[in-house]
């Protein structure tokens, strides 16, 4: 992988992981003991979620408000637990970028049902609004959308609950930044409906937030992971020579963006 793809500068900031010498290098390792521990306390973390969500819930219906309520259930971010031997978050890859996402809506989702559809954080408002039987919110411009009032880049995934195997987004976008101001550069990711996980480490200019998608800088960079063979995205596809014409493609495609994406879902 491209060495601007690793990360993992939070964990060593707590004074019990510093104490360890660990410093968050590229193919360094937190101690054993040390990182079963961590591991042992992020789940507890998620068990004692688990439990307050339950509290919640019971409280709704203990208030008569269980068949009248929307529920959604979501995360802002994965988590690394080692995994590249990393920590934390600040990537790209697809066990930062993944999110548990869980929407009730009553008499439409009722026994429960699970899609591998490709939807995005951005898409949830659009989703609630349509659920909720409000007006559509409009798609934002793609010119100065901080002129309109109230907009959205997502689409509503509603149609998904009347058929979870409904044709839909070929893709889904993330990305991250590196360098800070001075050096900037943005990974954008992108995972696609055929099980690919492709991310460009290009330039960026951070004071107008925007790029050309050029790859001048030396830190620039591509990778590719094929998640059917490889979900844990340990080899790095994107320079070997018999997978230069997909790395092309999907380029194309990233440049293009949800825009292009959100033109050919069915209607």
């Amino acid at each position: 992988m491209p060495e601007i793809a690793y990360a993992s500068y939070e964990l060593q900031n707590f004074p019990d992981v510093e104490a360890t010498g660990f410093k968050g290098q590229i193919n360094e390792t937190l101690v054993d003991w040390k990182a079963k521990e961590e591991v042992r306390a992020y789940q507890a973390g998620v068990s004692y979620t688990d439990y307050n969500i339950g509290v919640v819930l019971d409280e709704l219906k203990a208030l008569g408000h269980w068949n009248d309520t929307i529920i959604v259930f979501w995360g802002d971010h994965g988590y690394k637990l080692g995994h590249h031997g990393a920590w934390c978050k600040h990537t790209n890859f697809q066990t930062d970028t993944n999110t548990p996402l869980m929407i009730r809506i009553p008499g439409l989702t009722d026994g429960g049902m699970k899609s591998n559809a490709l939807v995005e954080h951005v898409d949830i408002m659009a989703t609630l609004v349509e659920a909720a039987g409000l007006e559509k919110v409009q798609t934002c411009p793609e010119n100065k959308p901080w002129t309109v009032r109230r907009c959205t880049e997502g689409q509503s995934f509603l149609k998904l609950f009347e058929n979870p195997n409904a044709a839909w987004k070929n893709a889904s976008y993330s990305q991250y930044p590196r360098g800070g101001t001075k050096n900037p550069y943005m990974g954008y990711s992108m995972t696609t409906d055929k099980n690919l996980r492709f991310t460009a480490w290009v330039d960026f200019d951070g004071h107008t937030n925007t790029t050309t998608f050029s790859m001048h800088g030396s830190k620039c960079g591509f990778e590719l992971y094929d998640h059917k063979t490889d979900p844990a995205e340990n080899v790095n596809l994107a320079y070997r020579s018999e997978h230069k014409q997909t790395v092309d493609k999907l380029f194309a495609q990233l440049k293009a963006g949800w825009r292009a994406t959100a033109g050919g879902l069915p209607t």
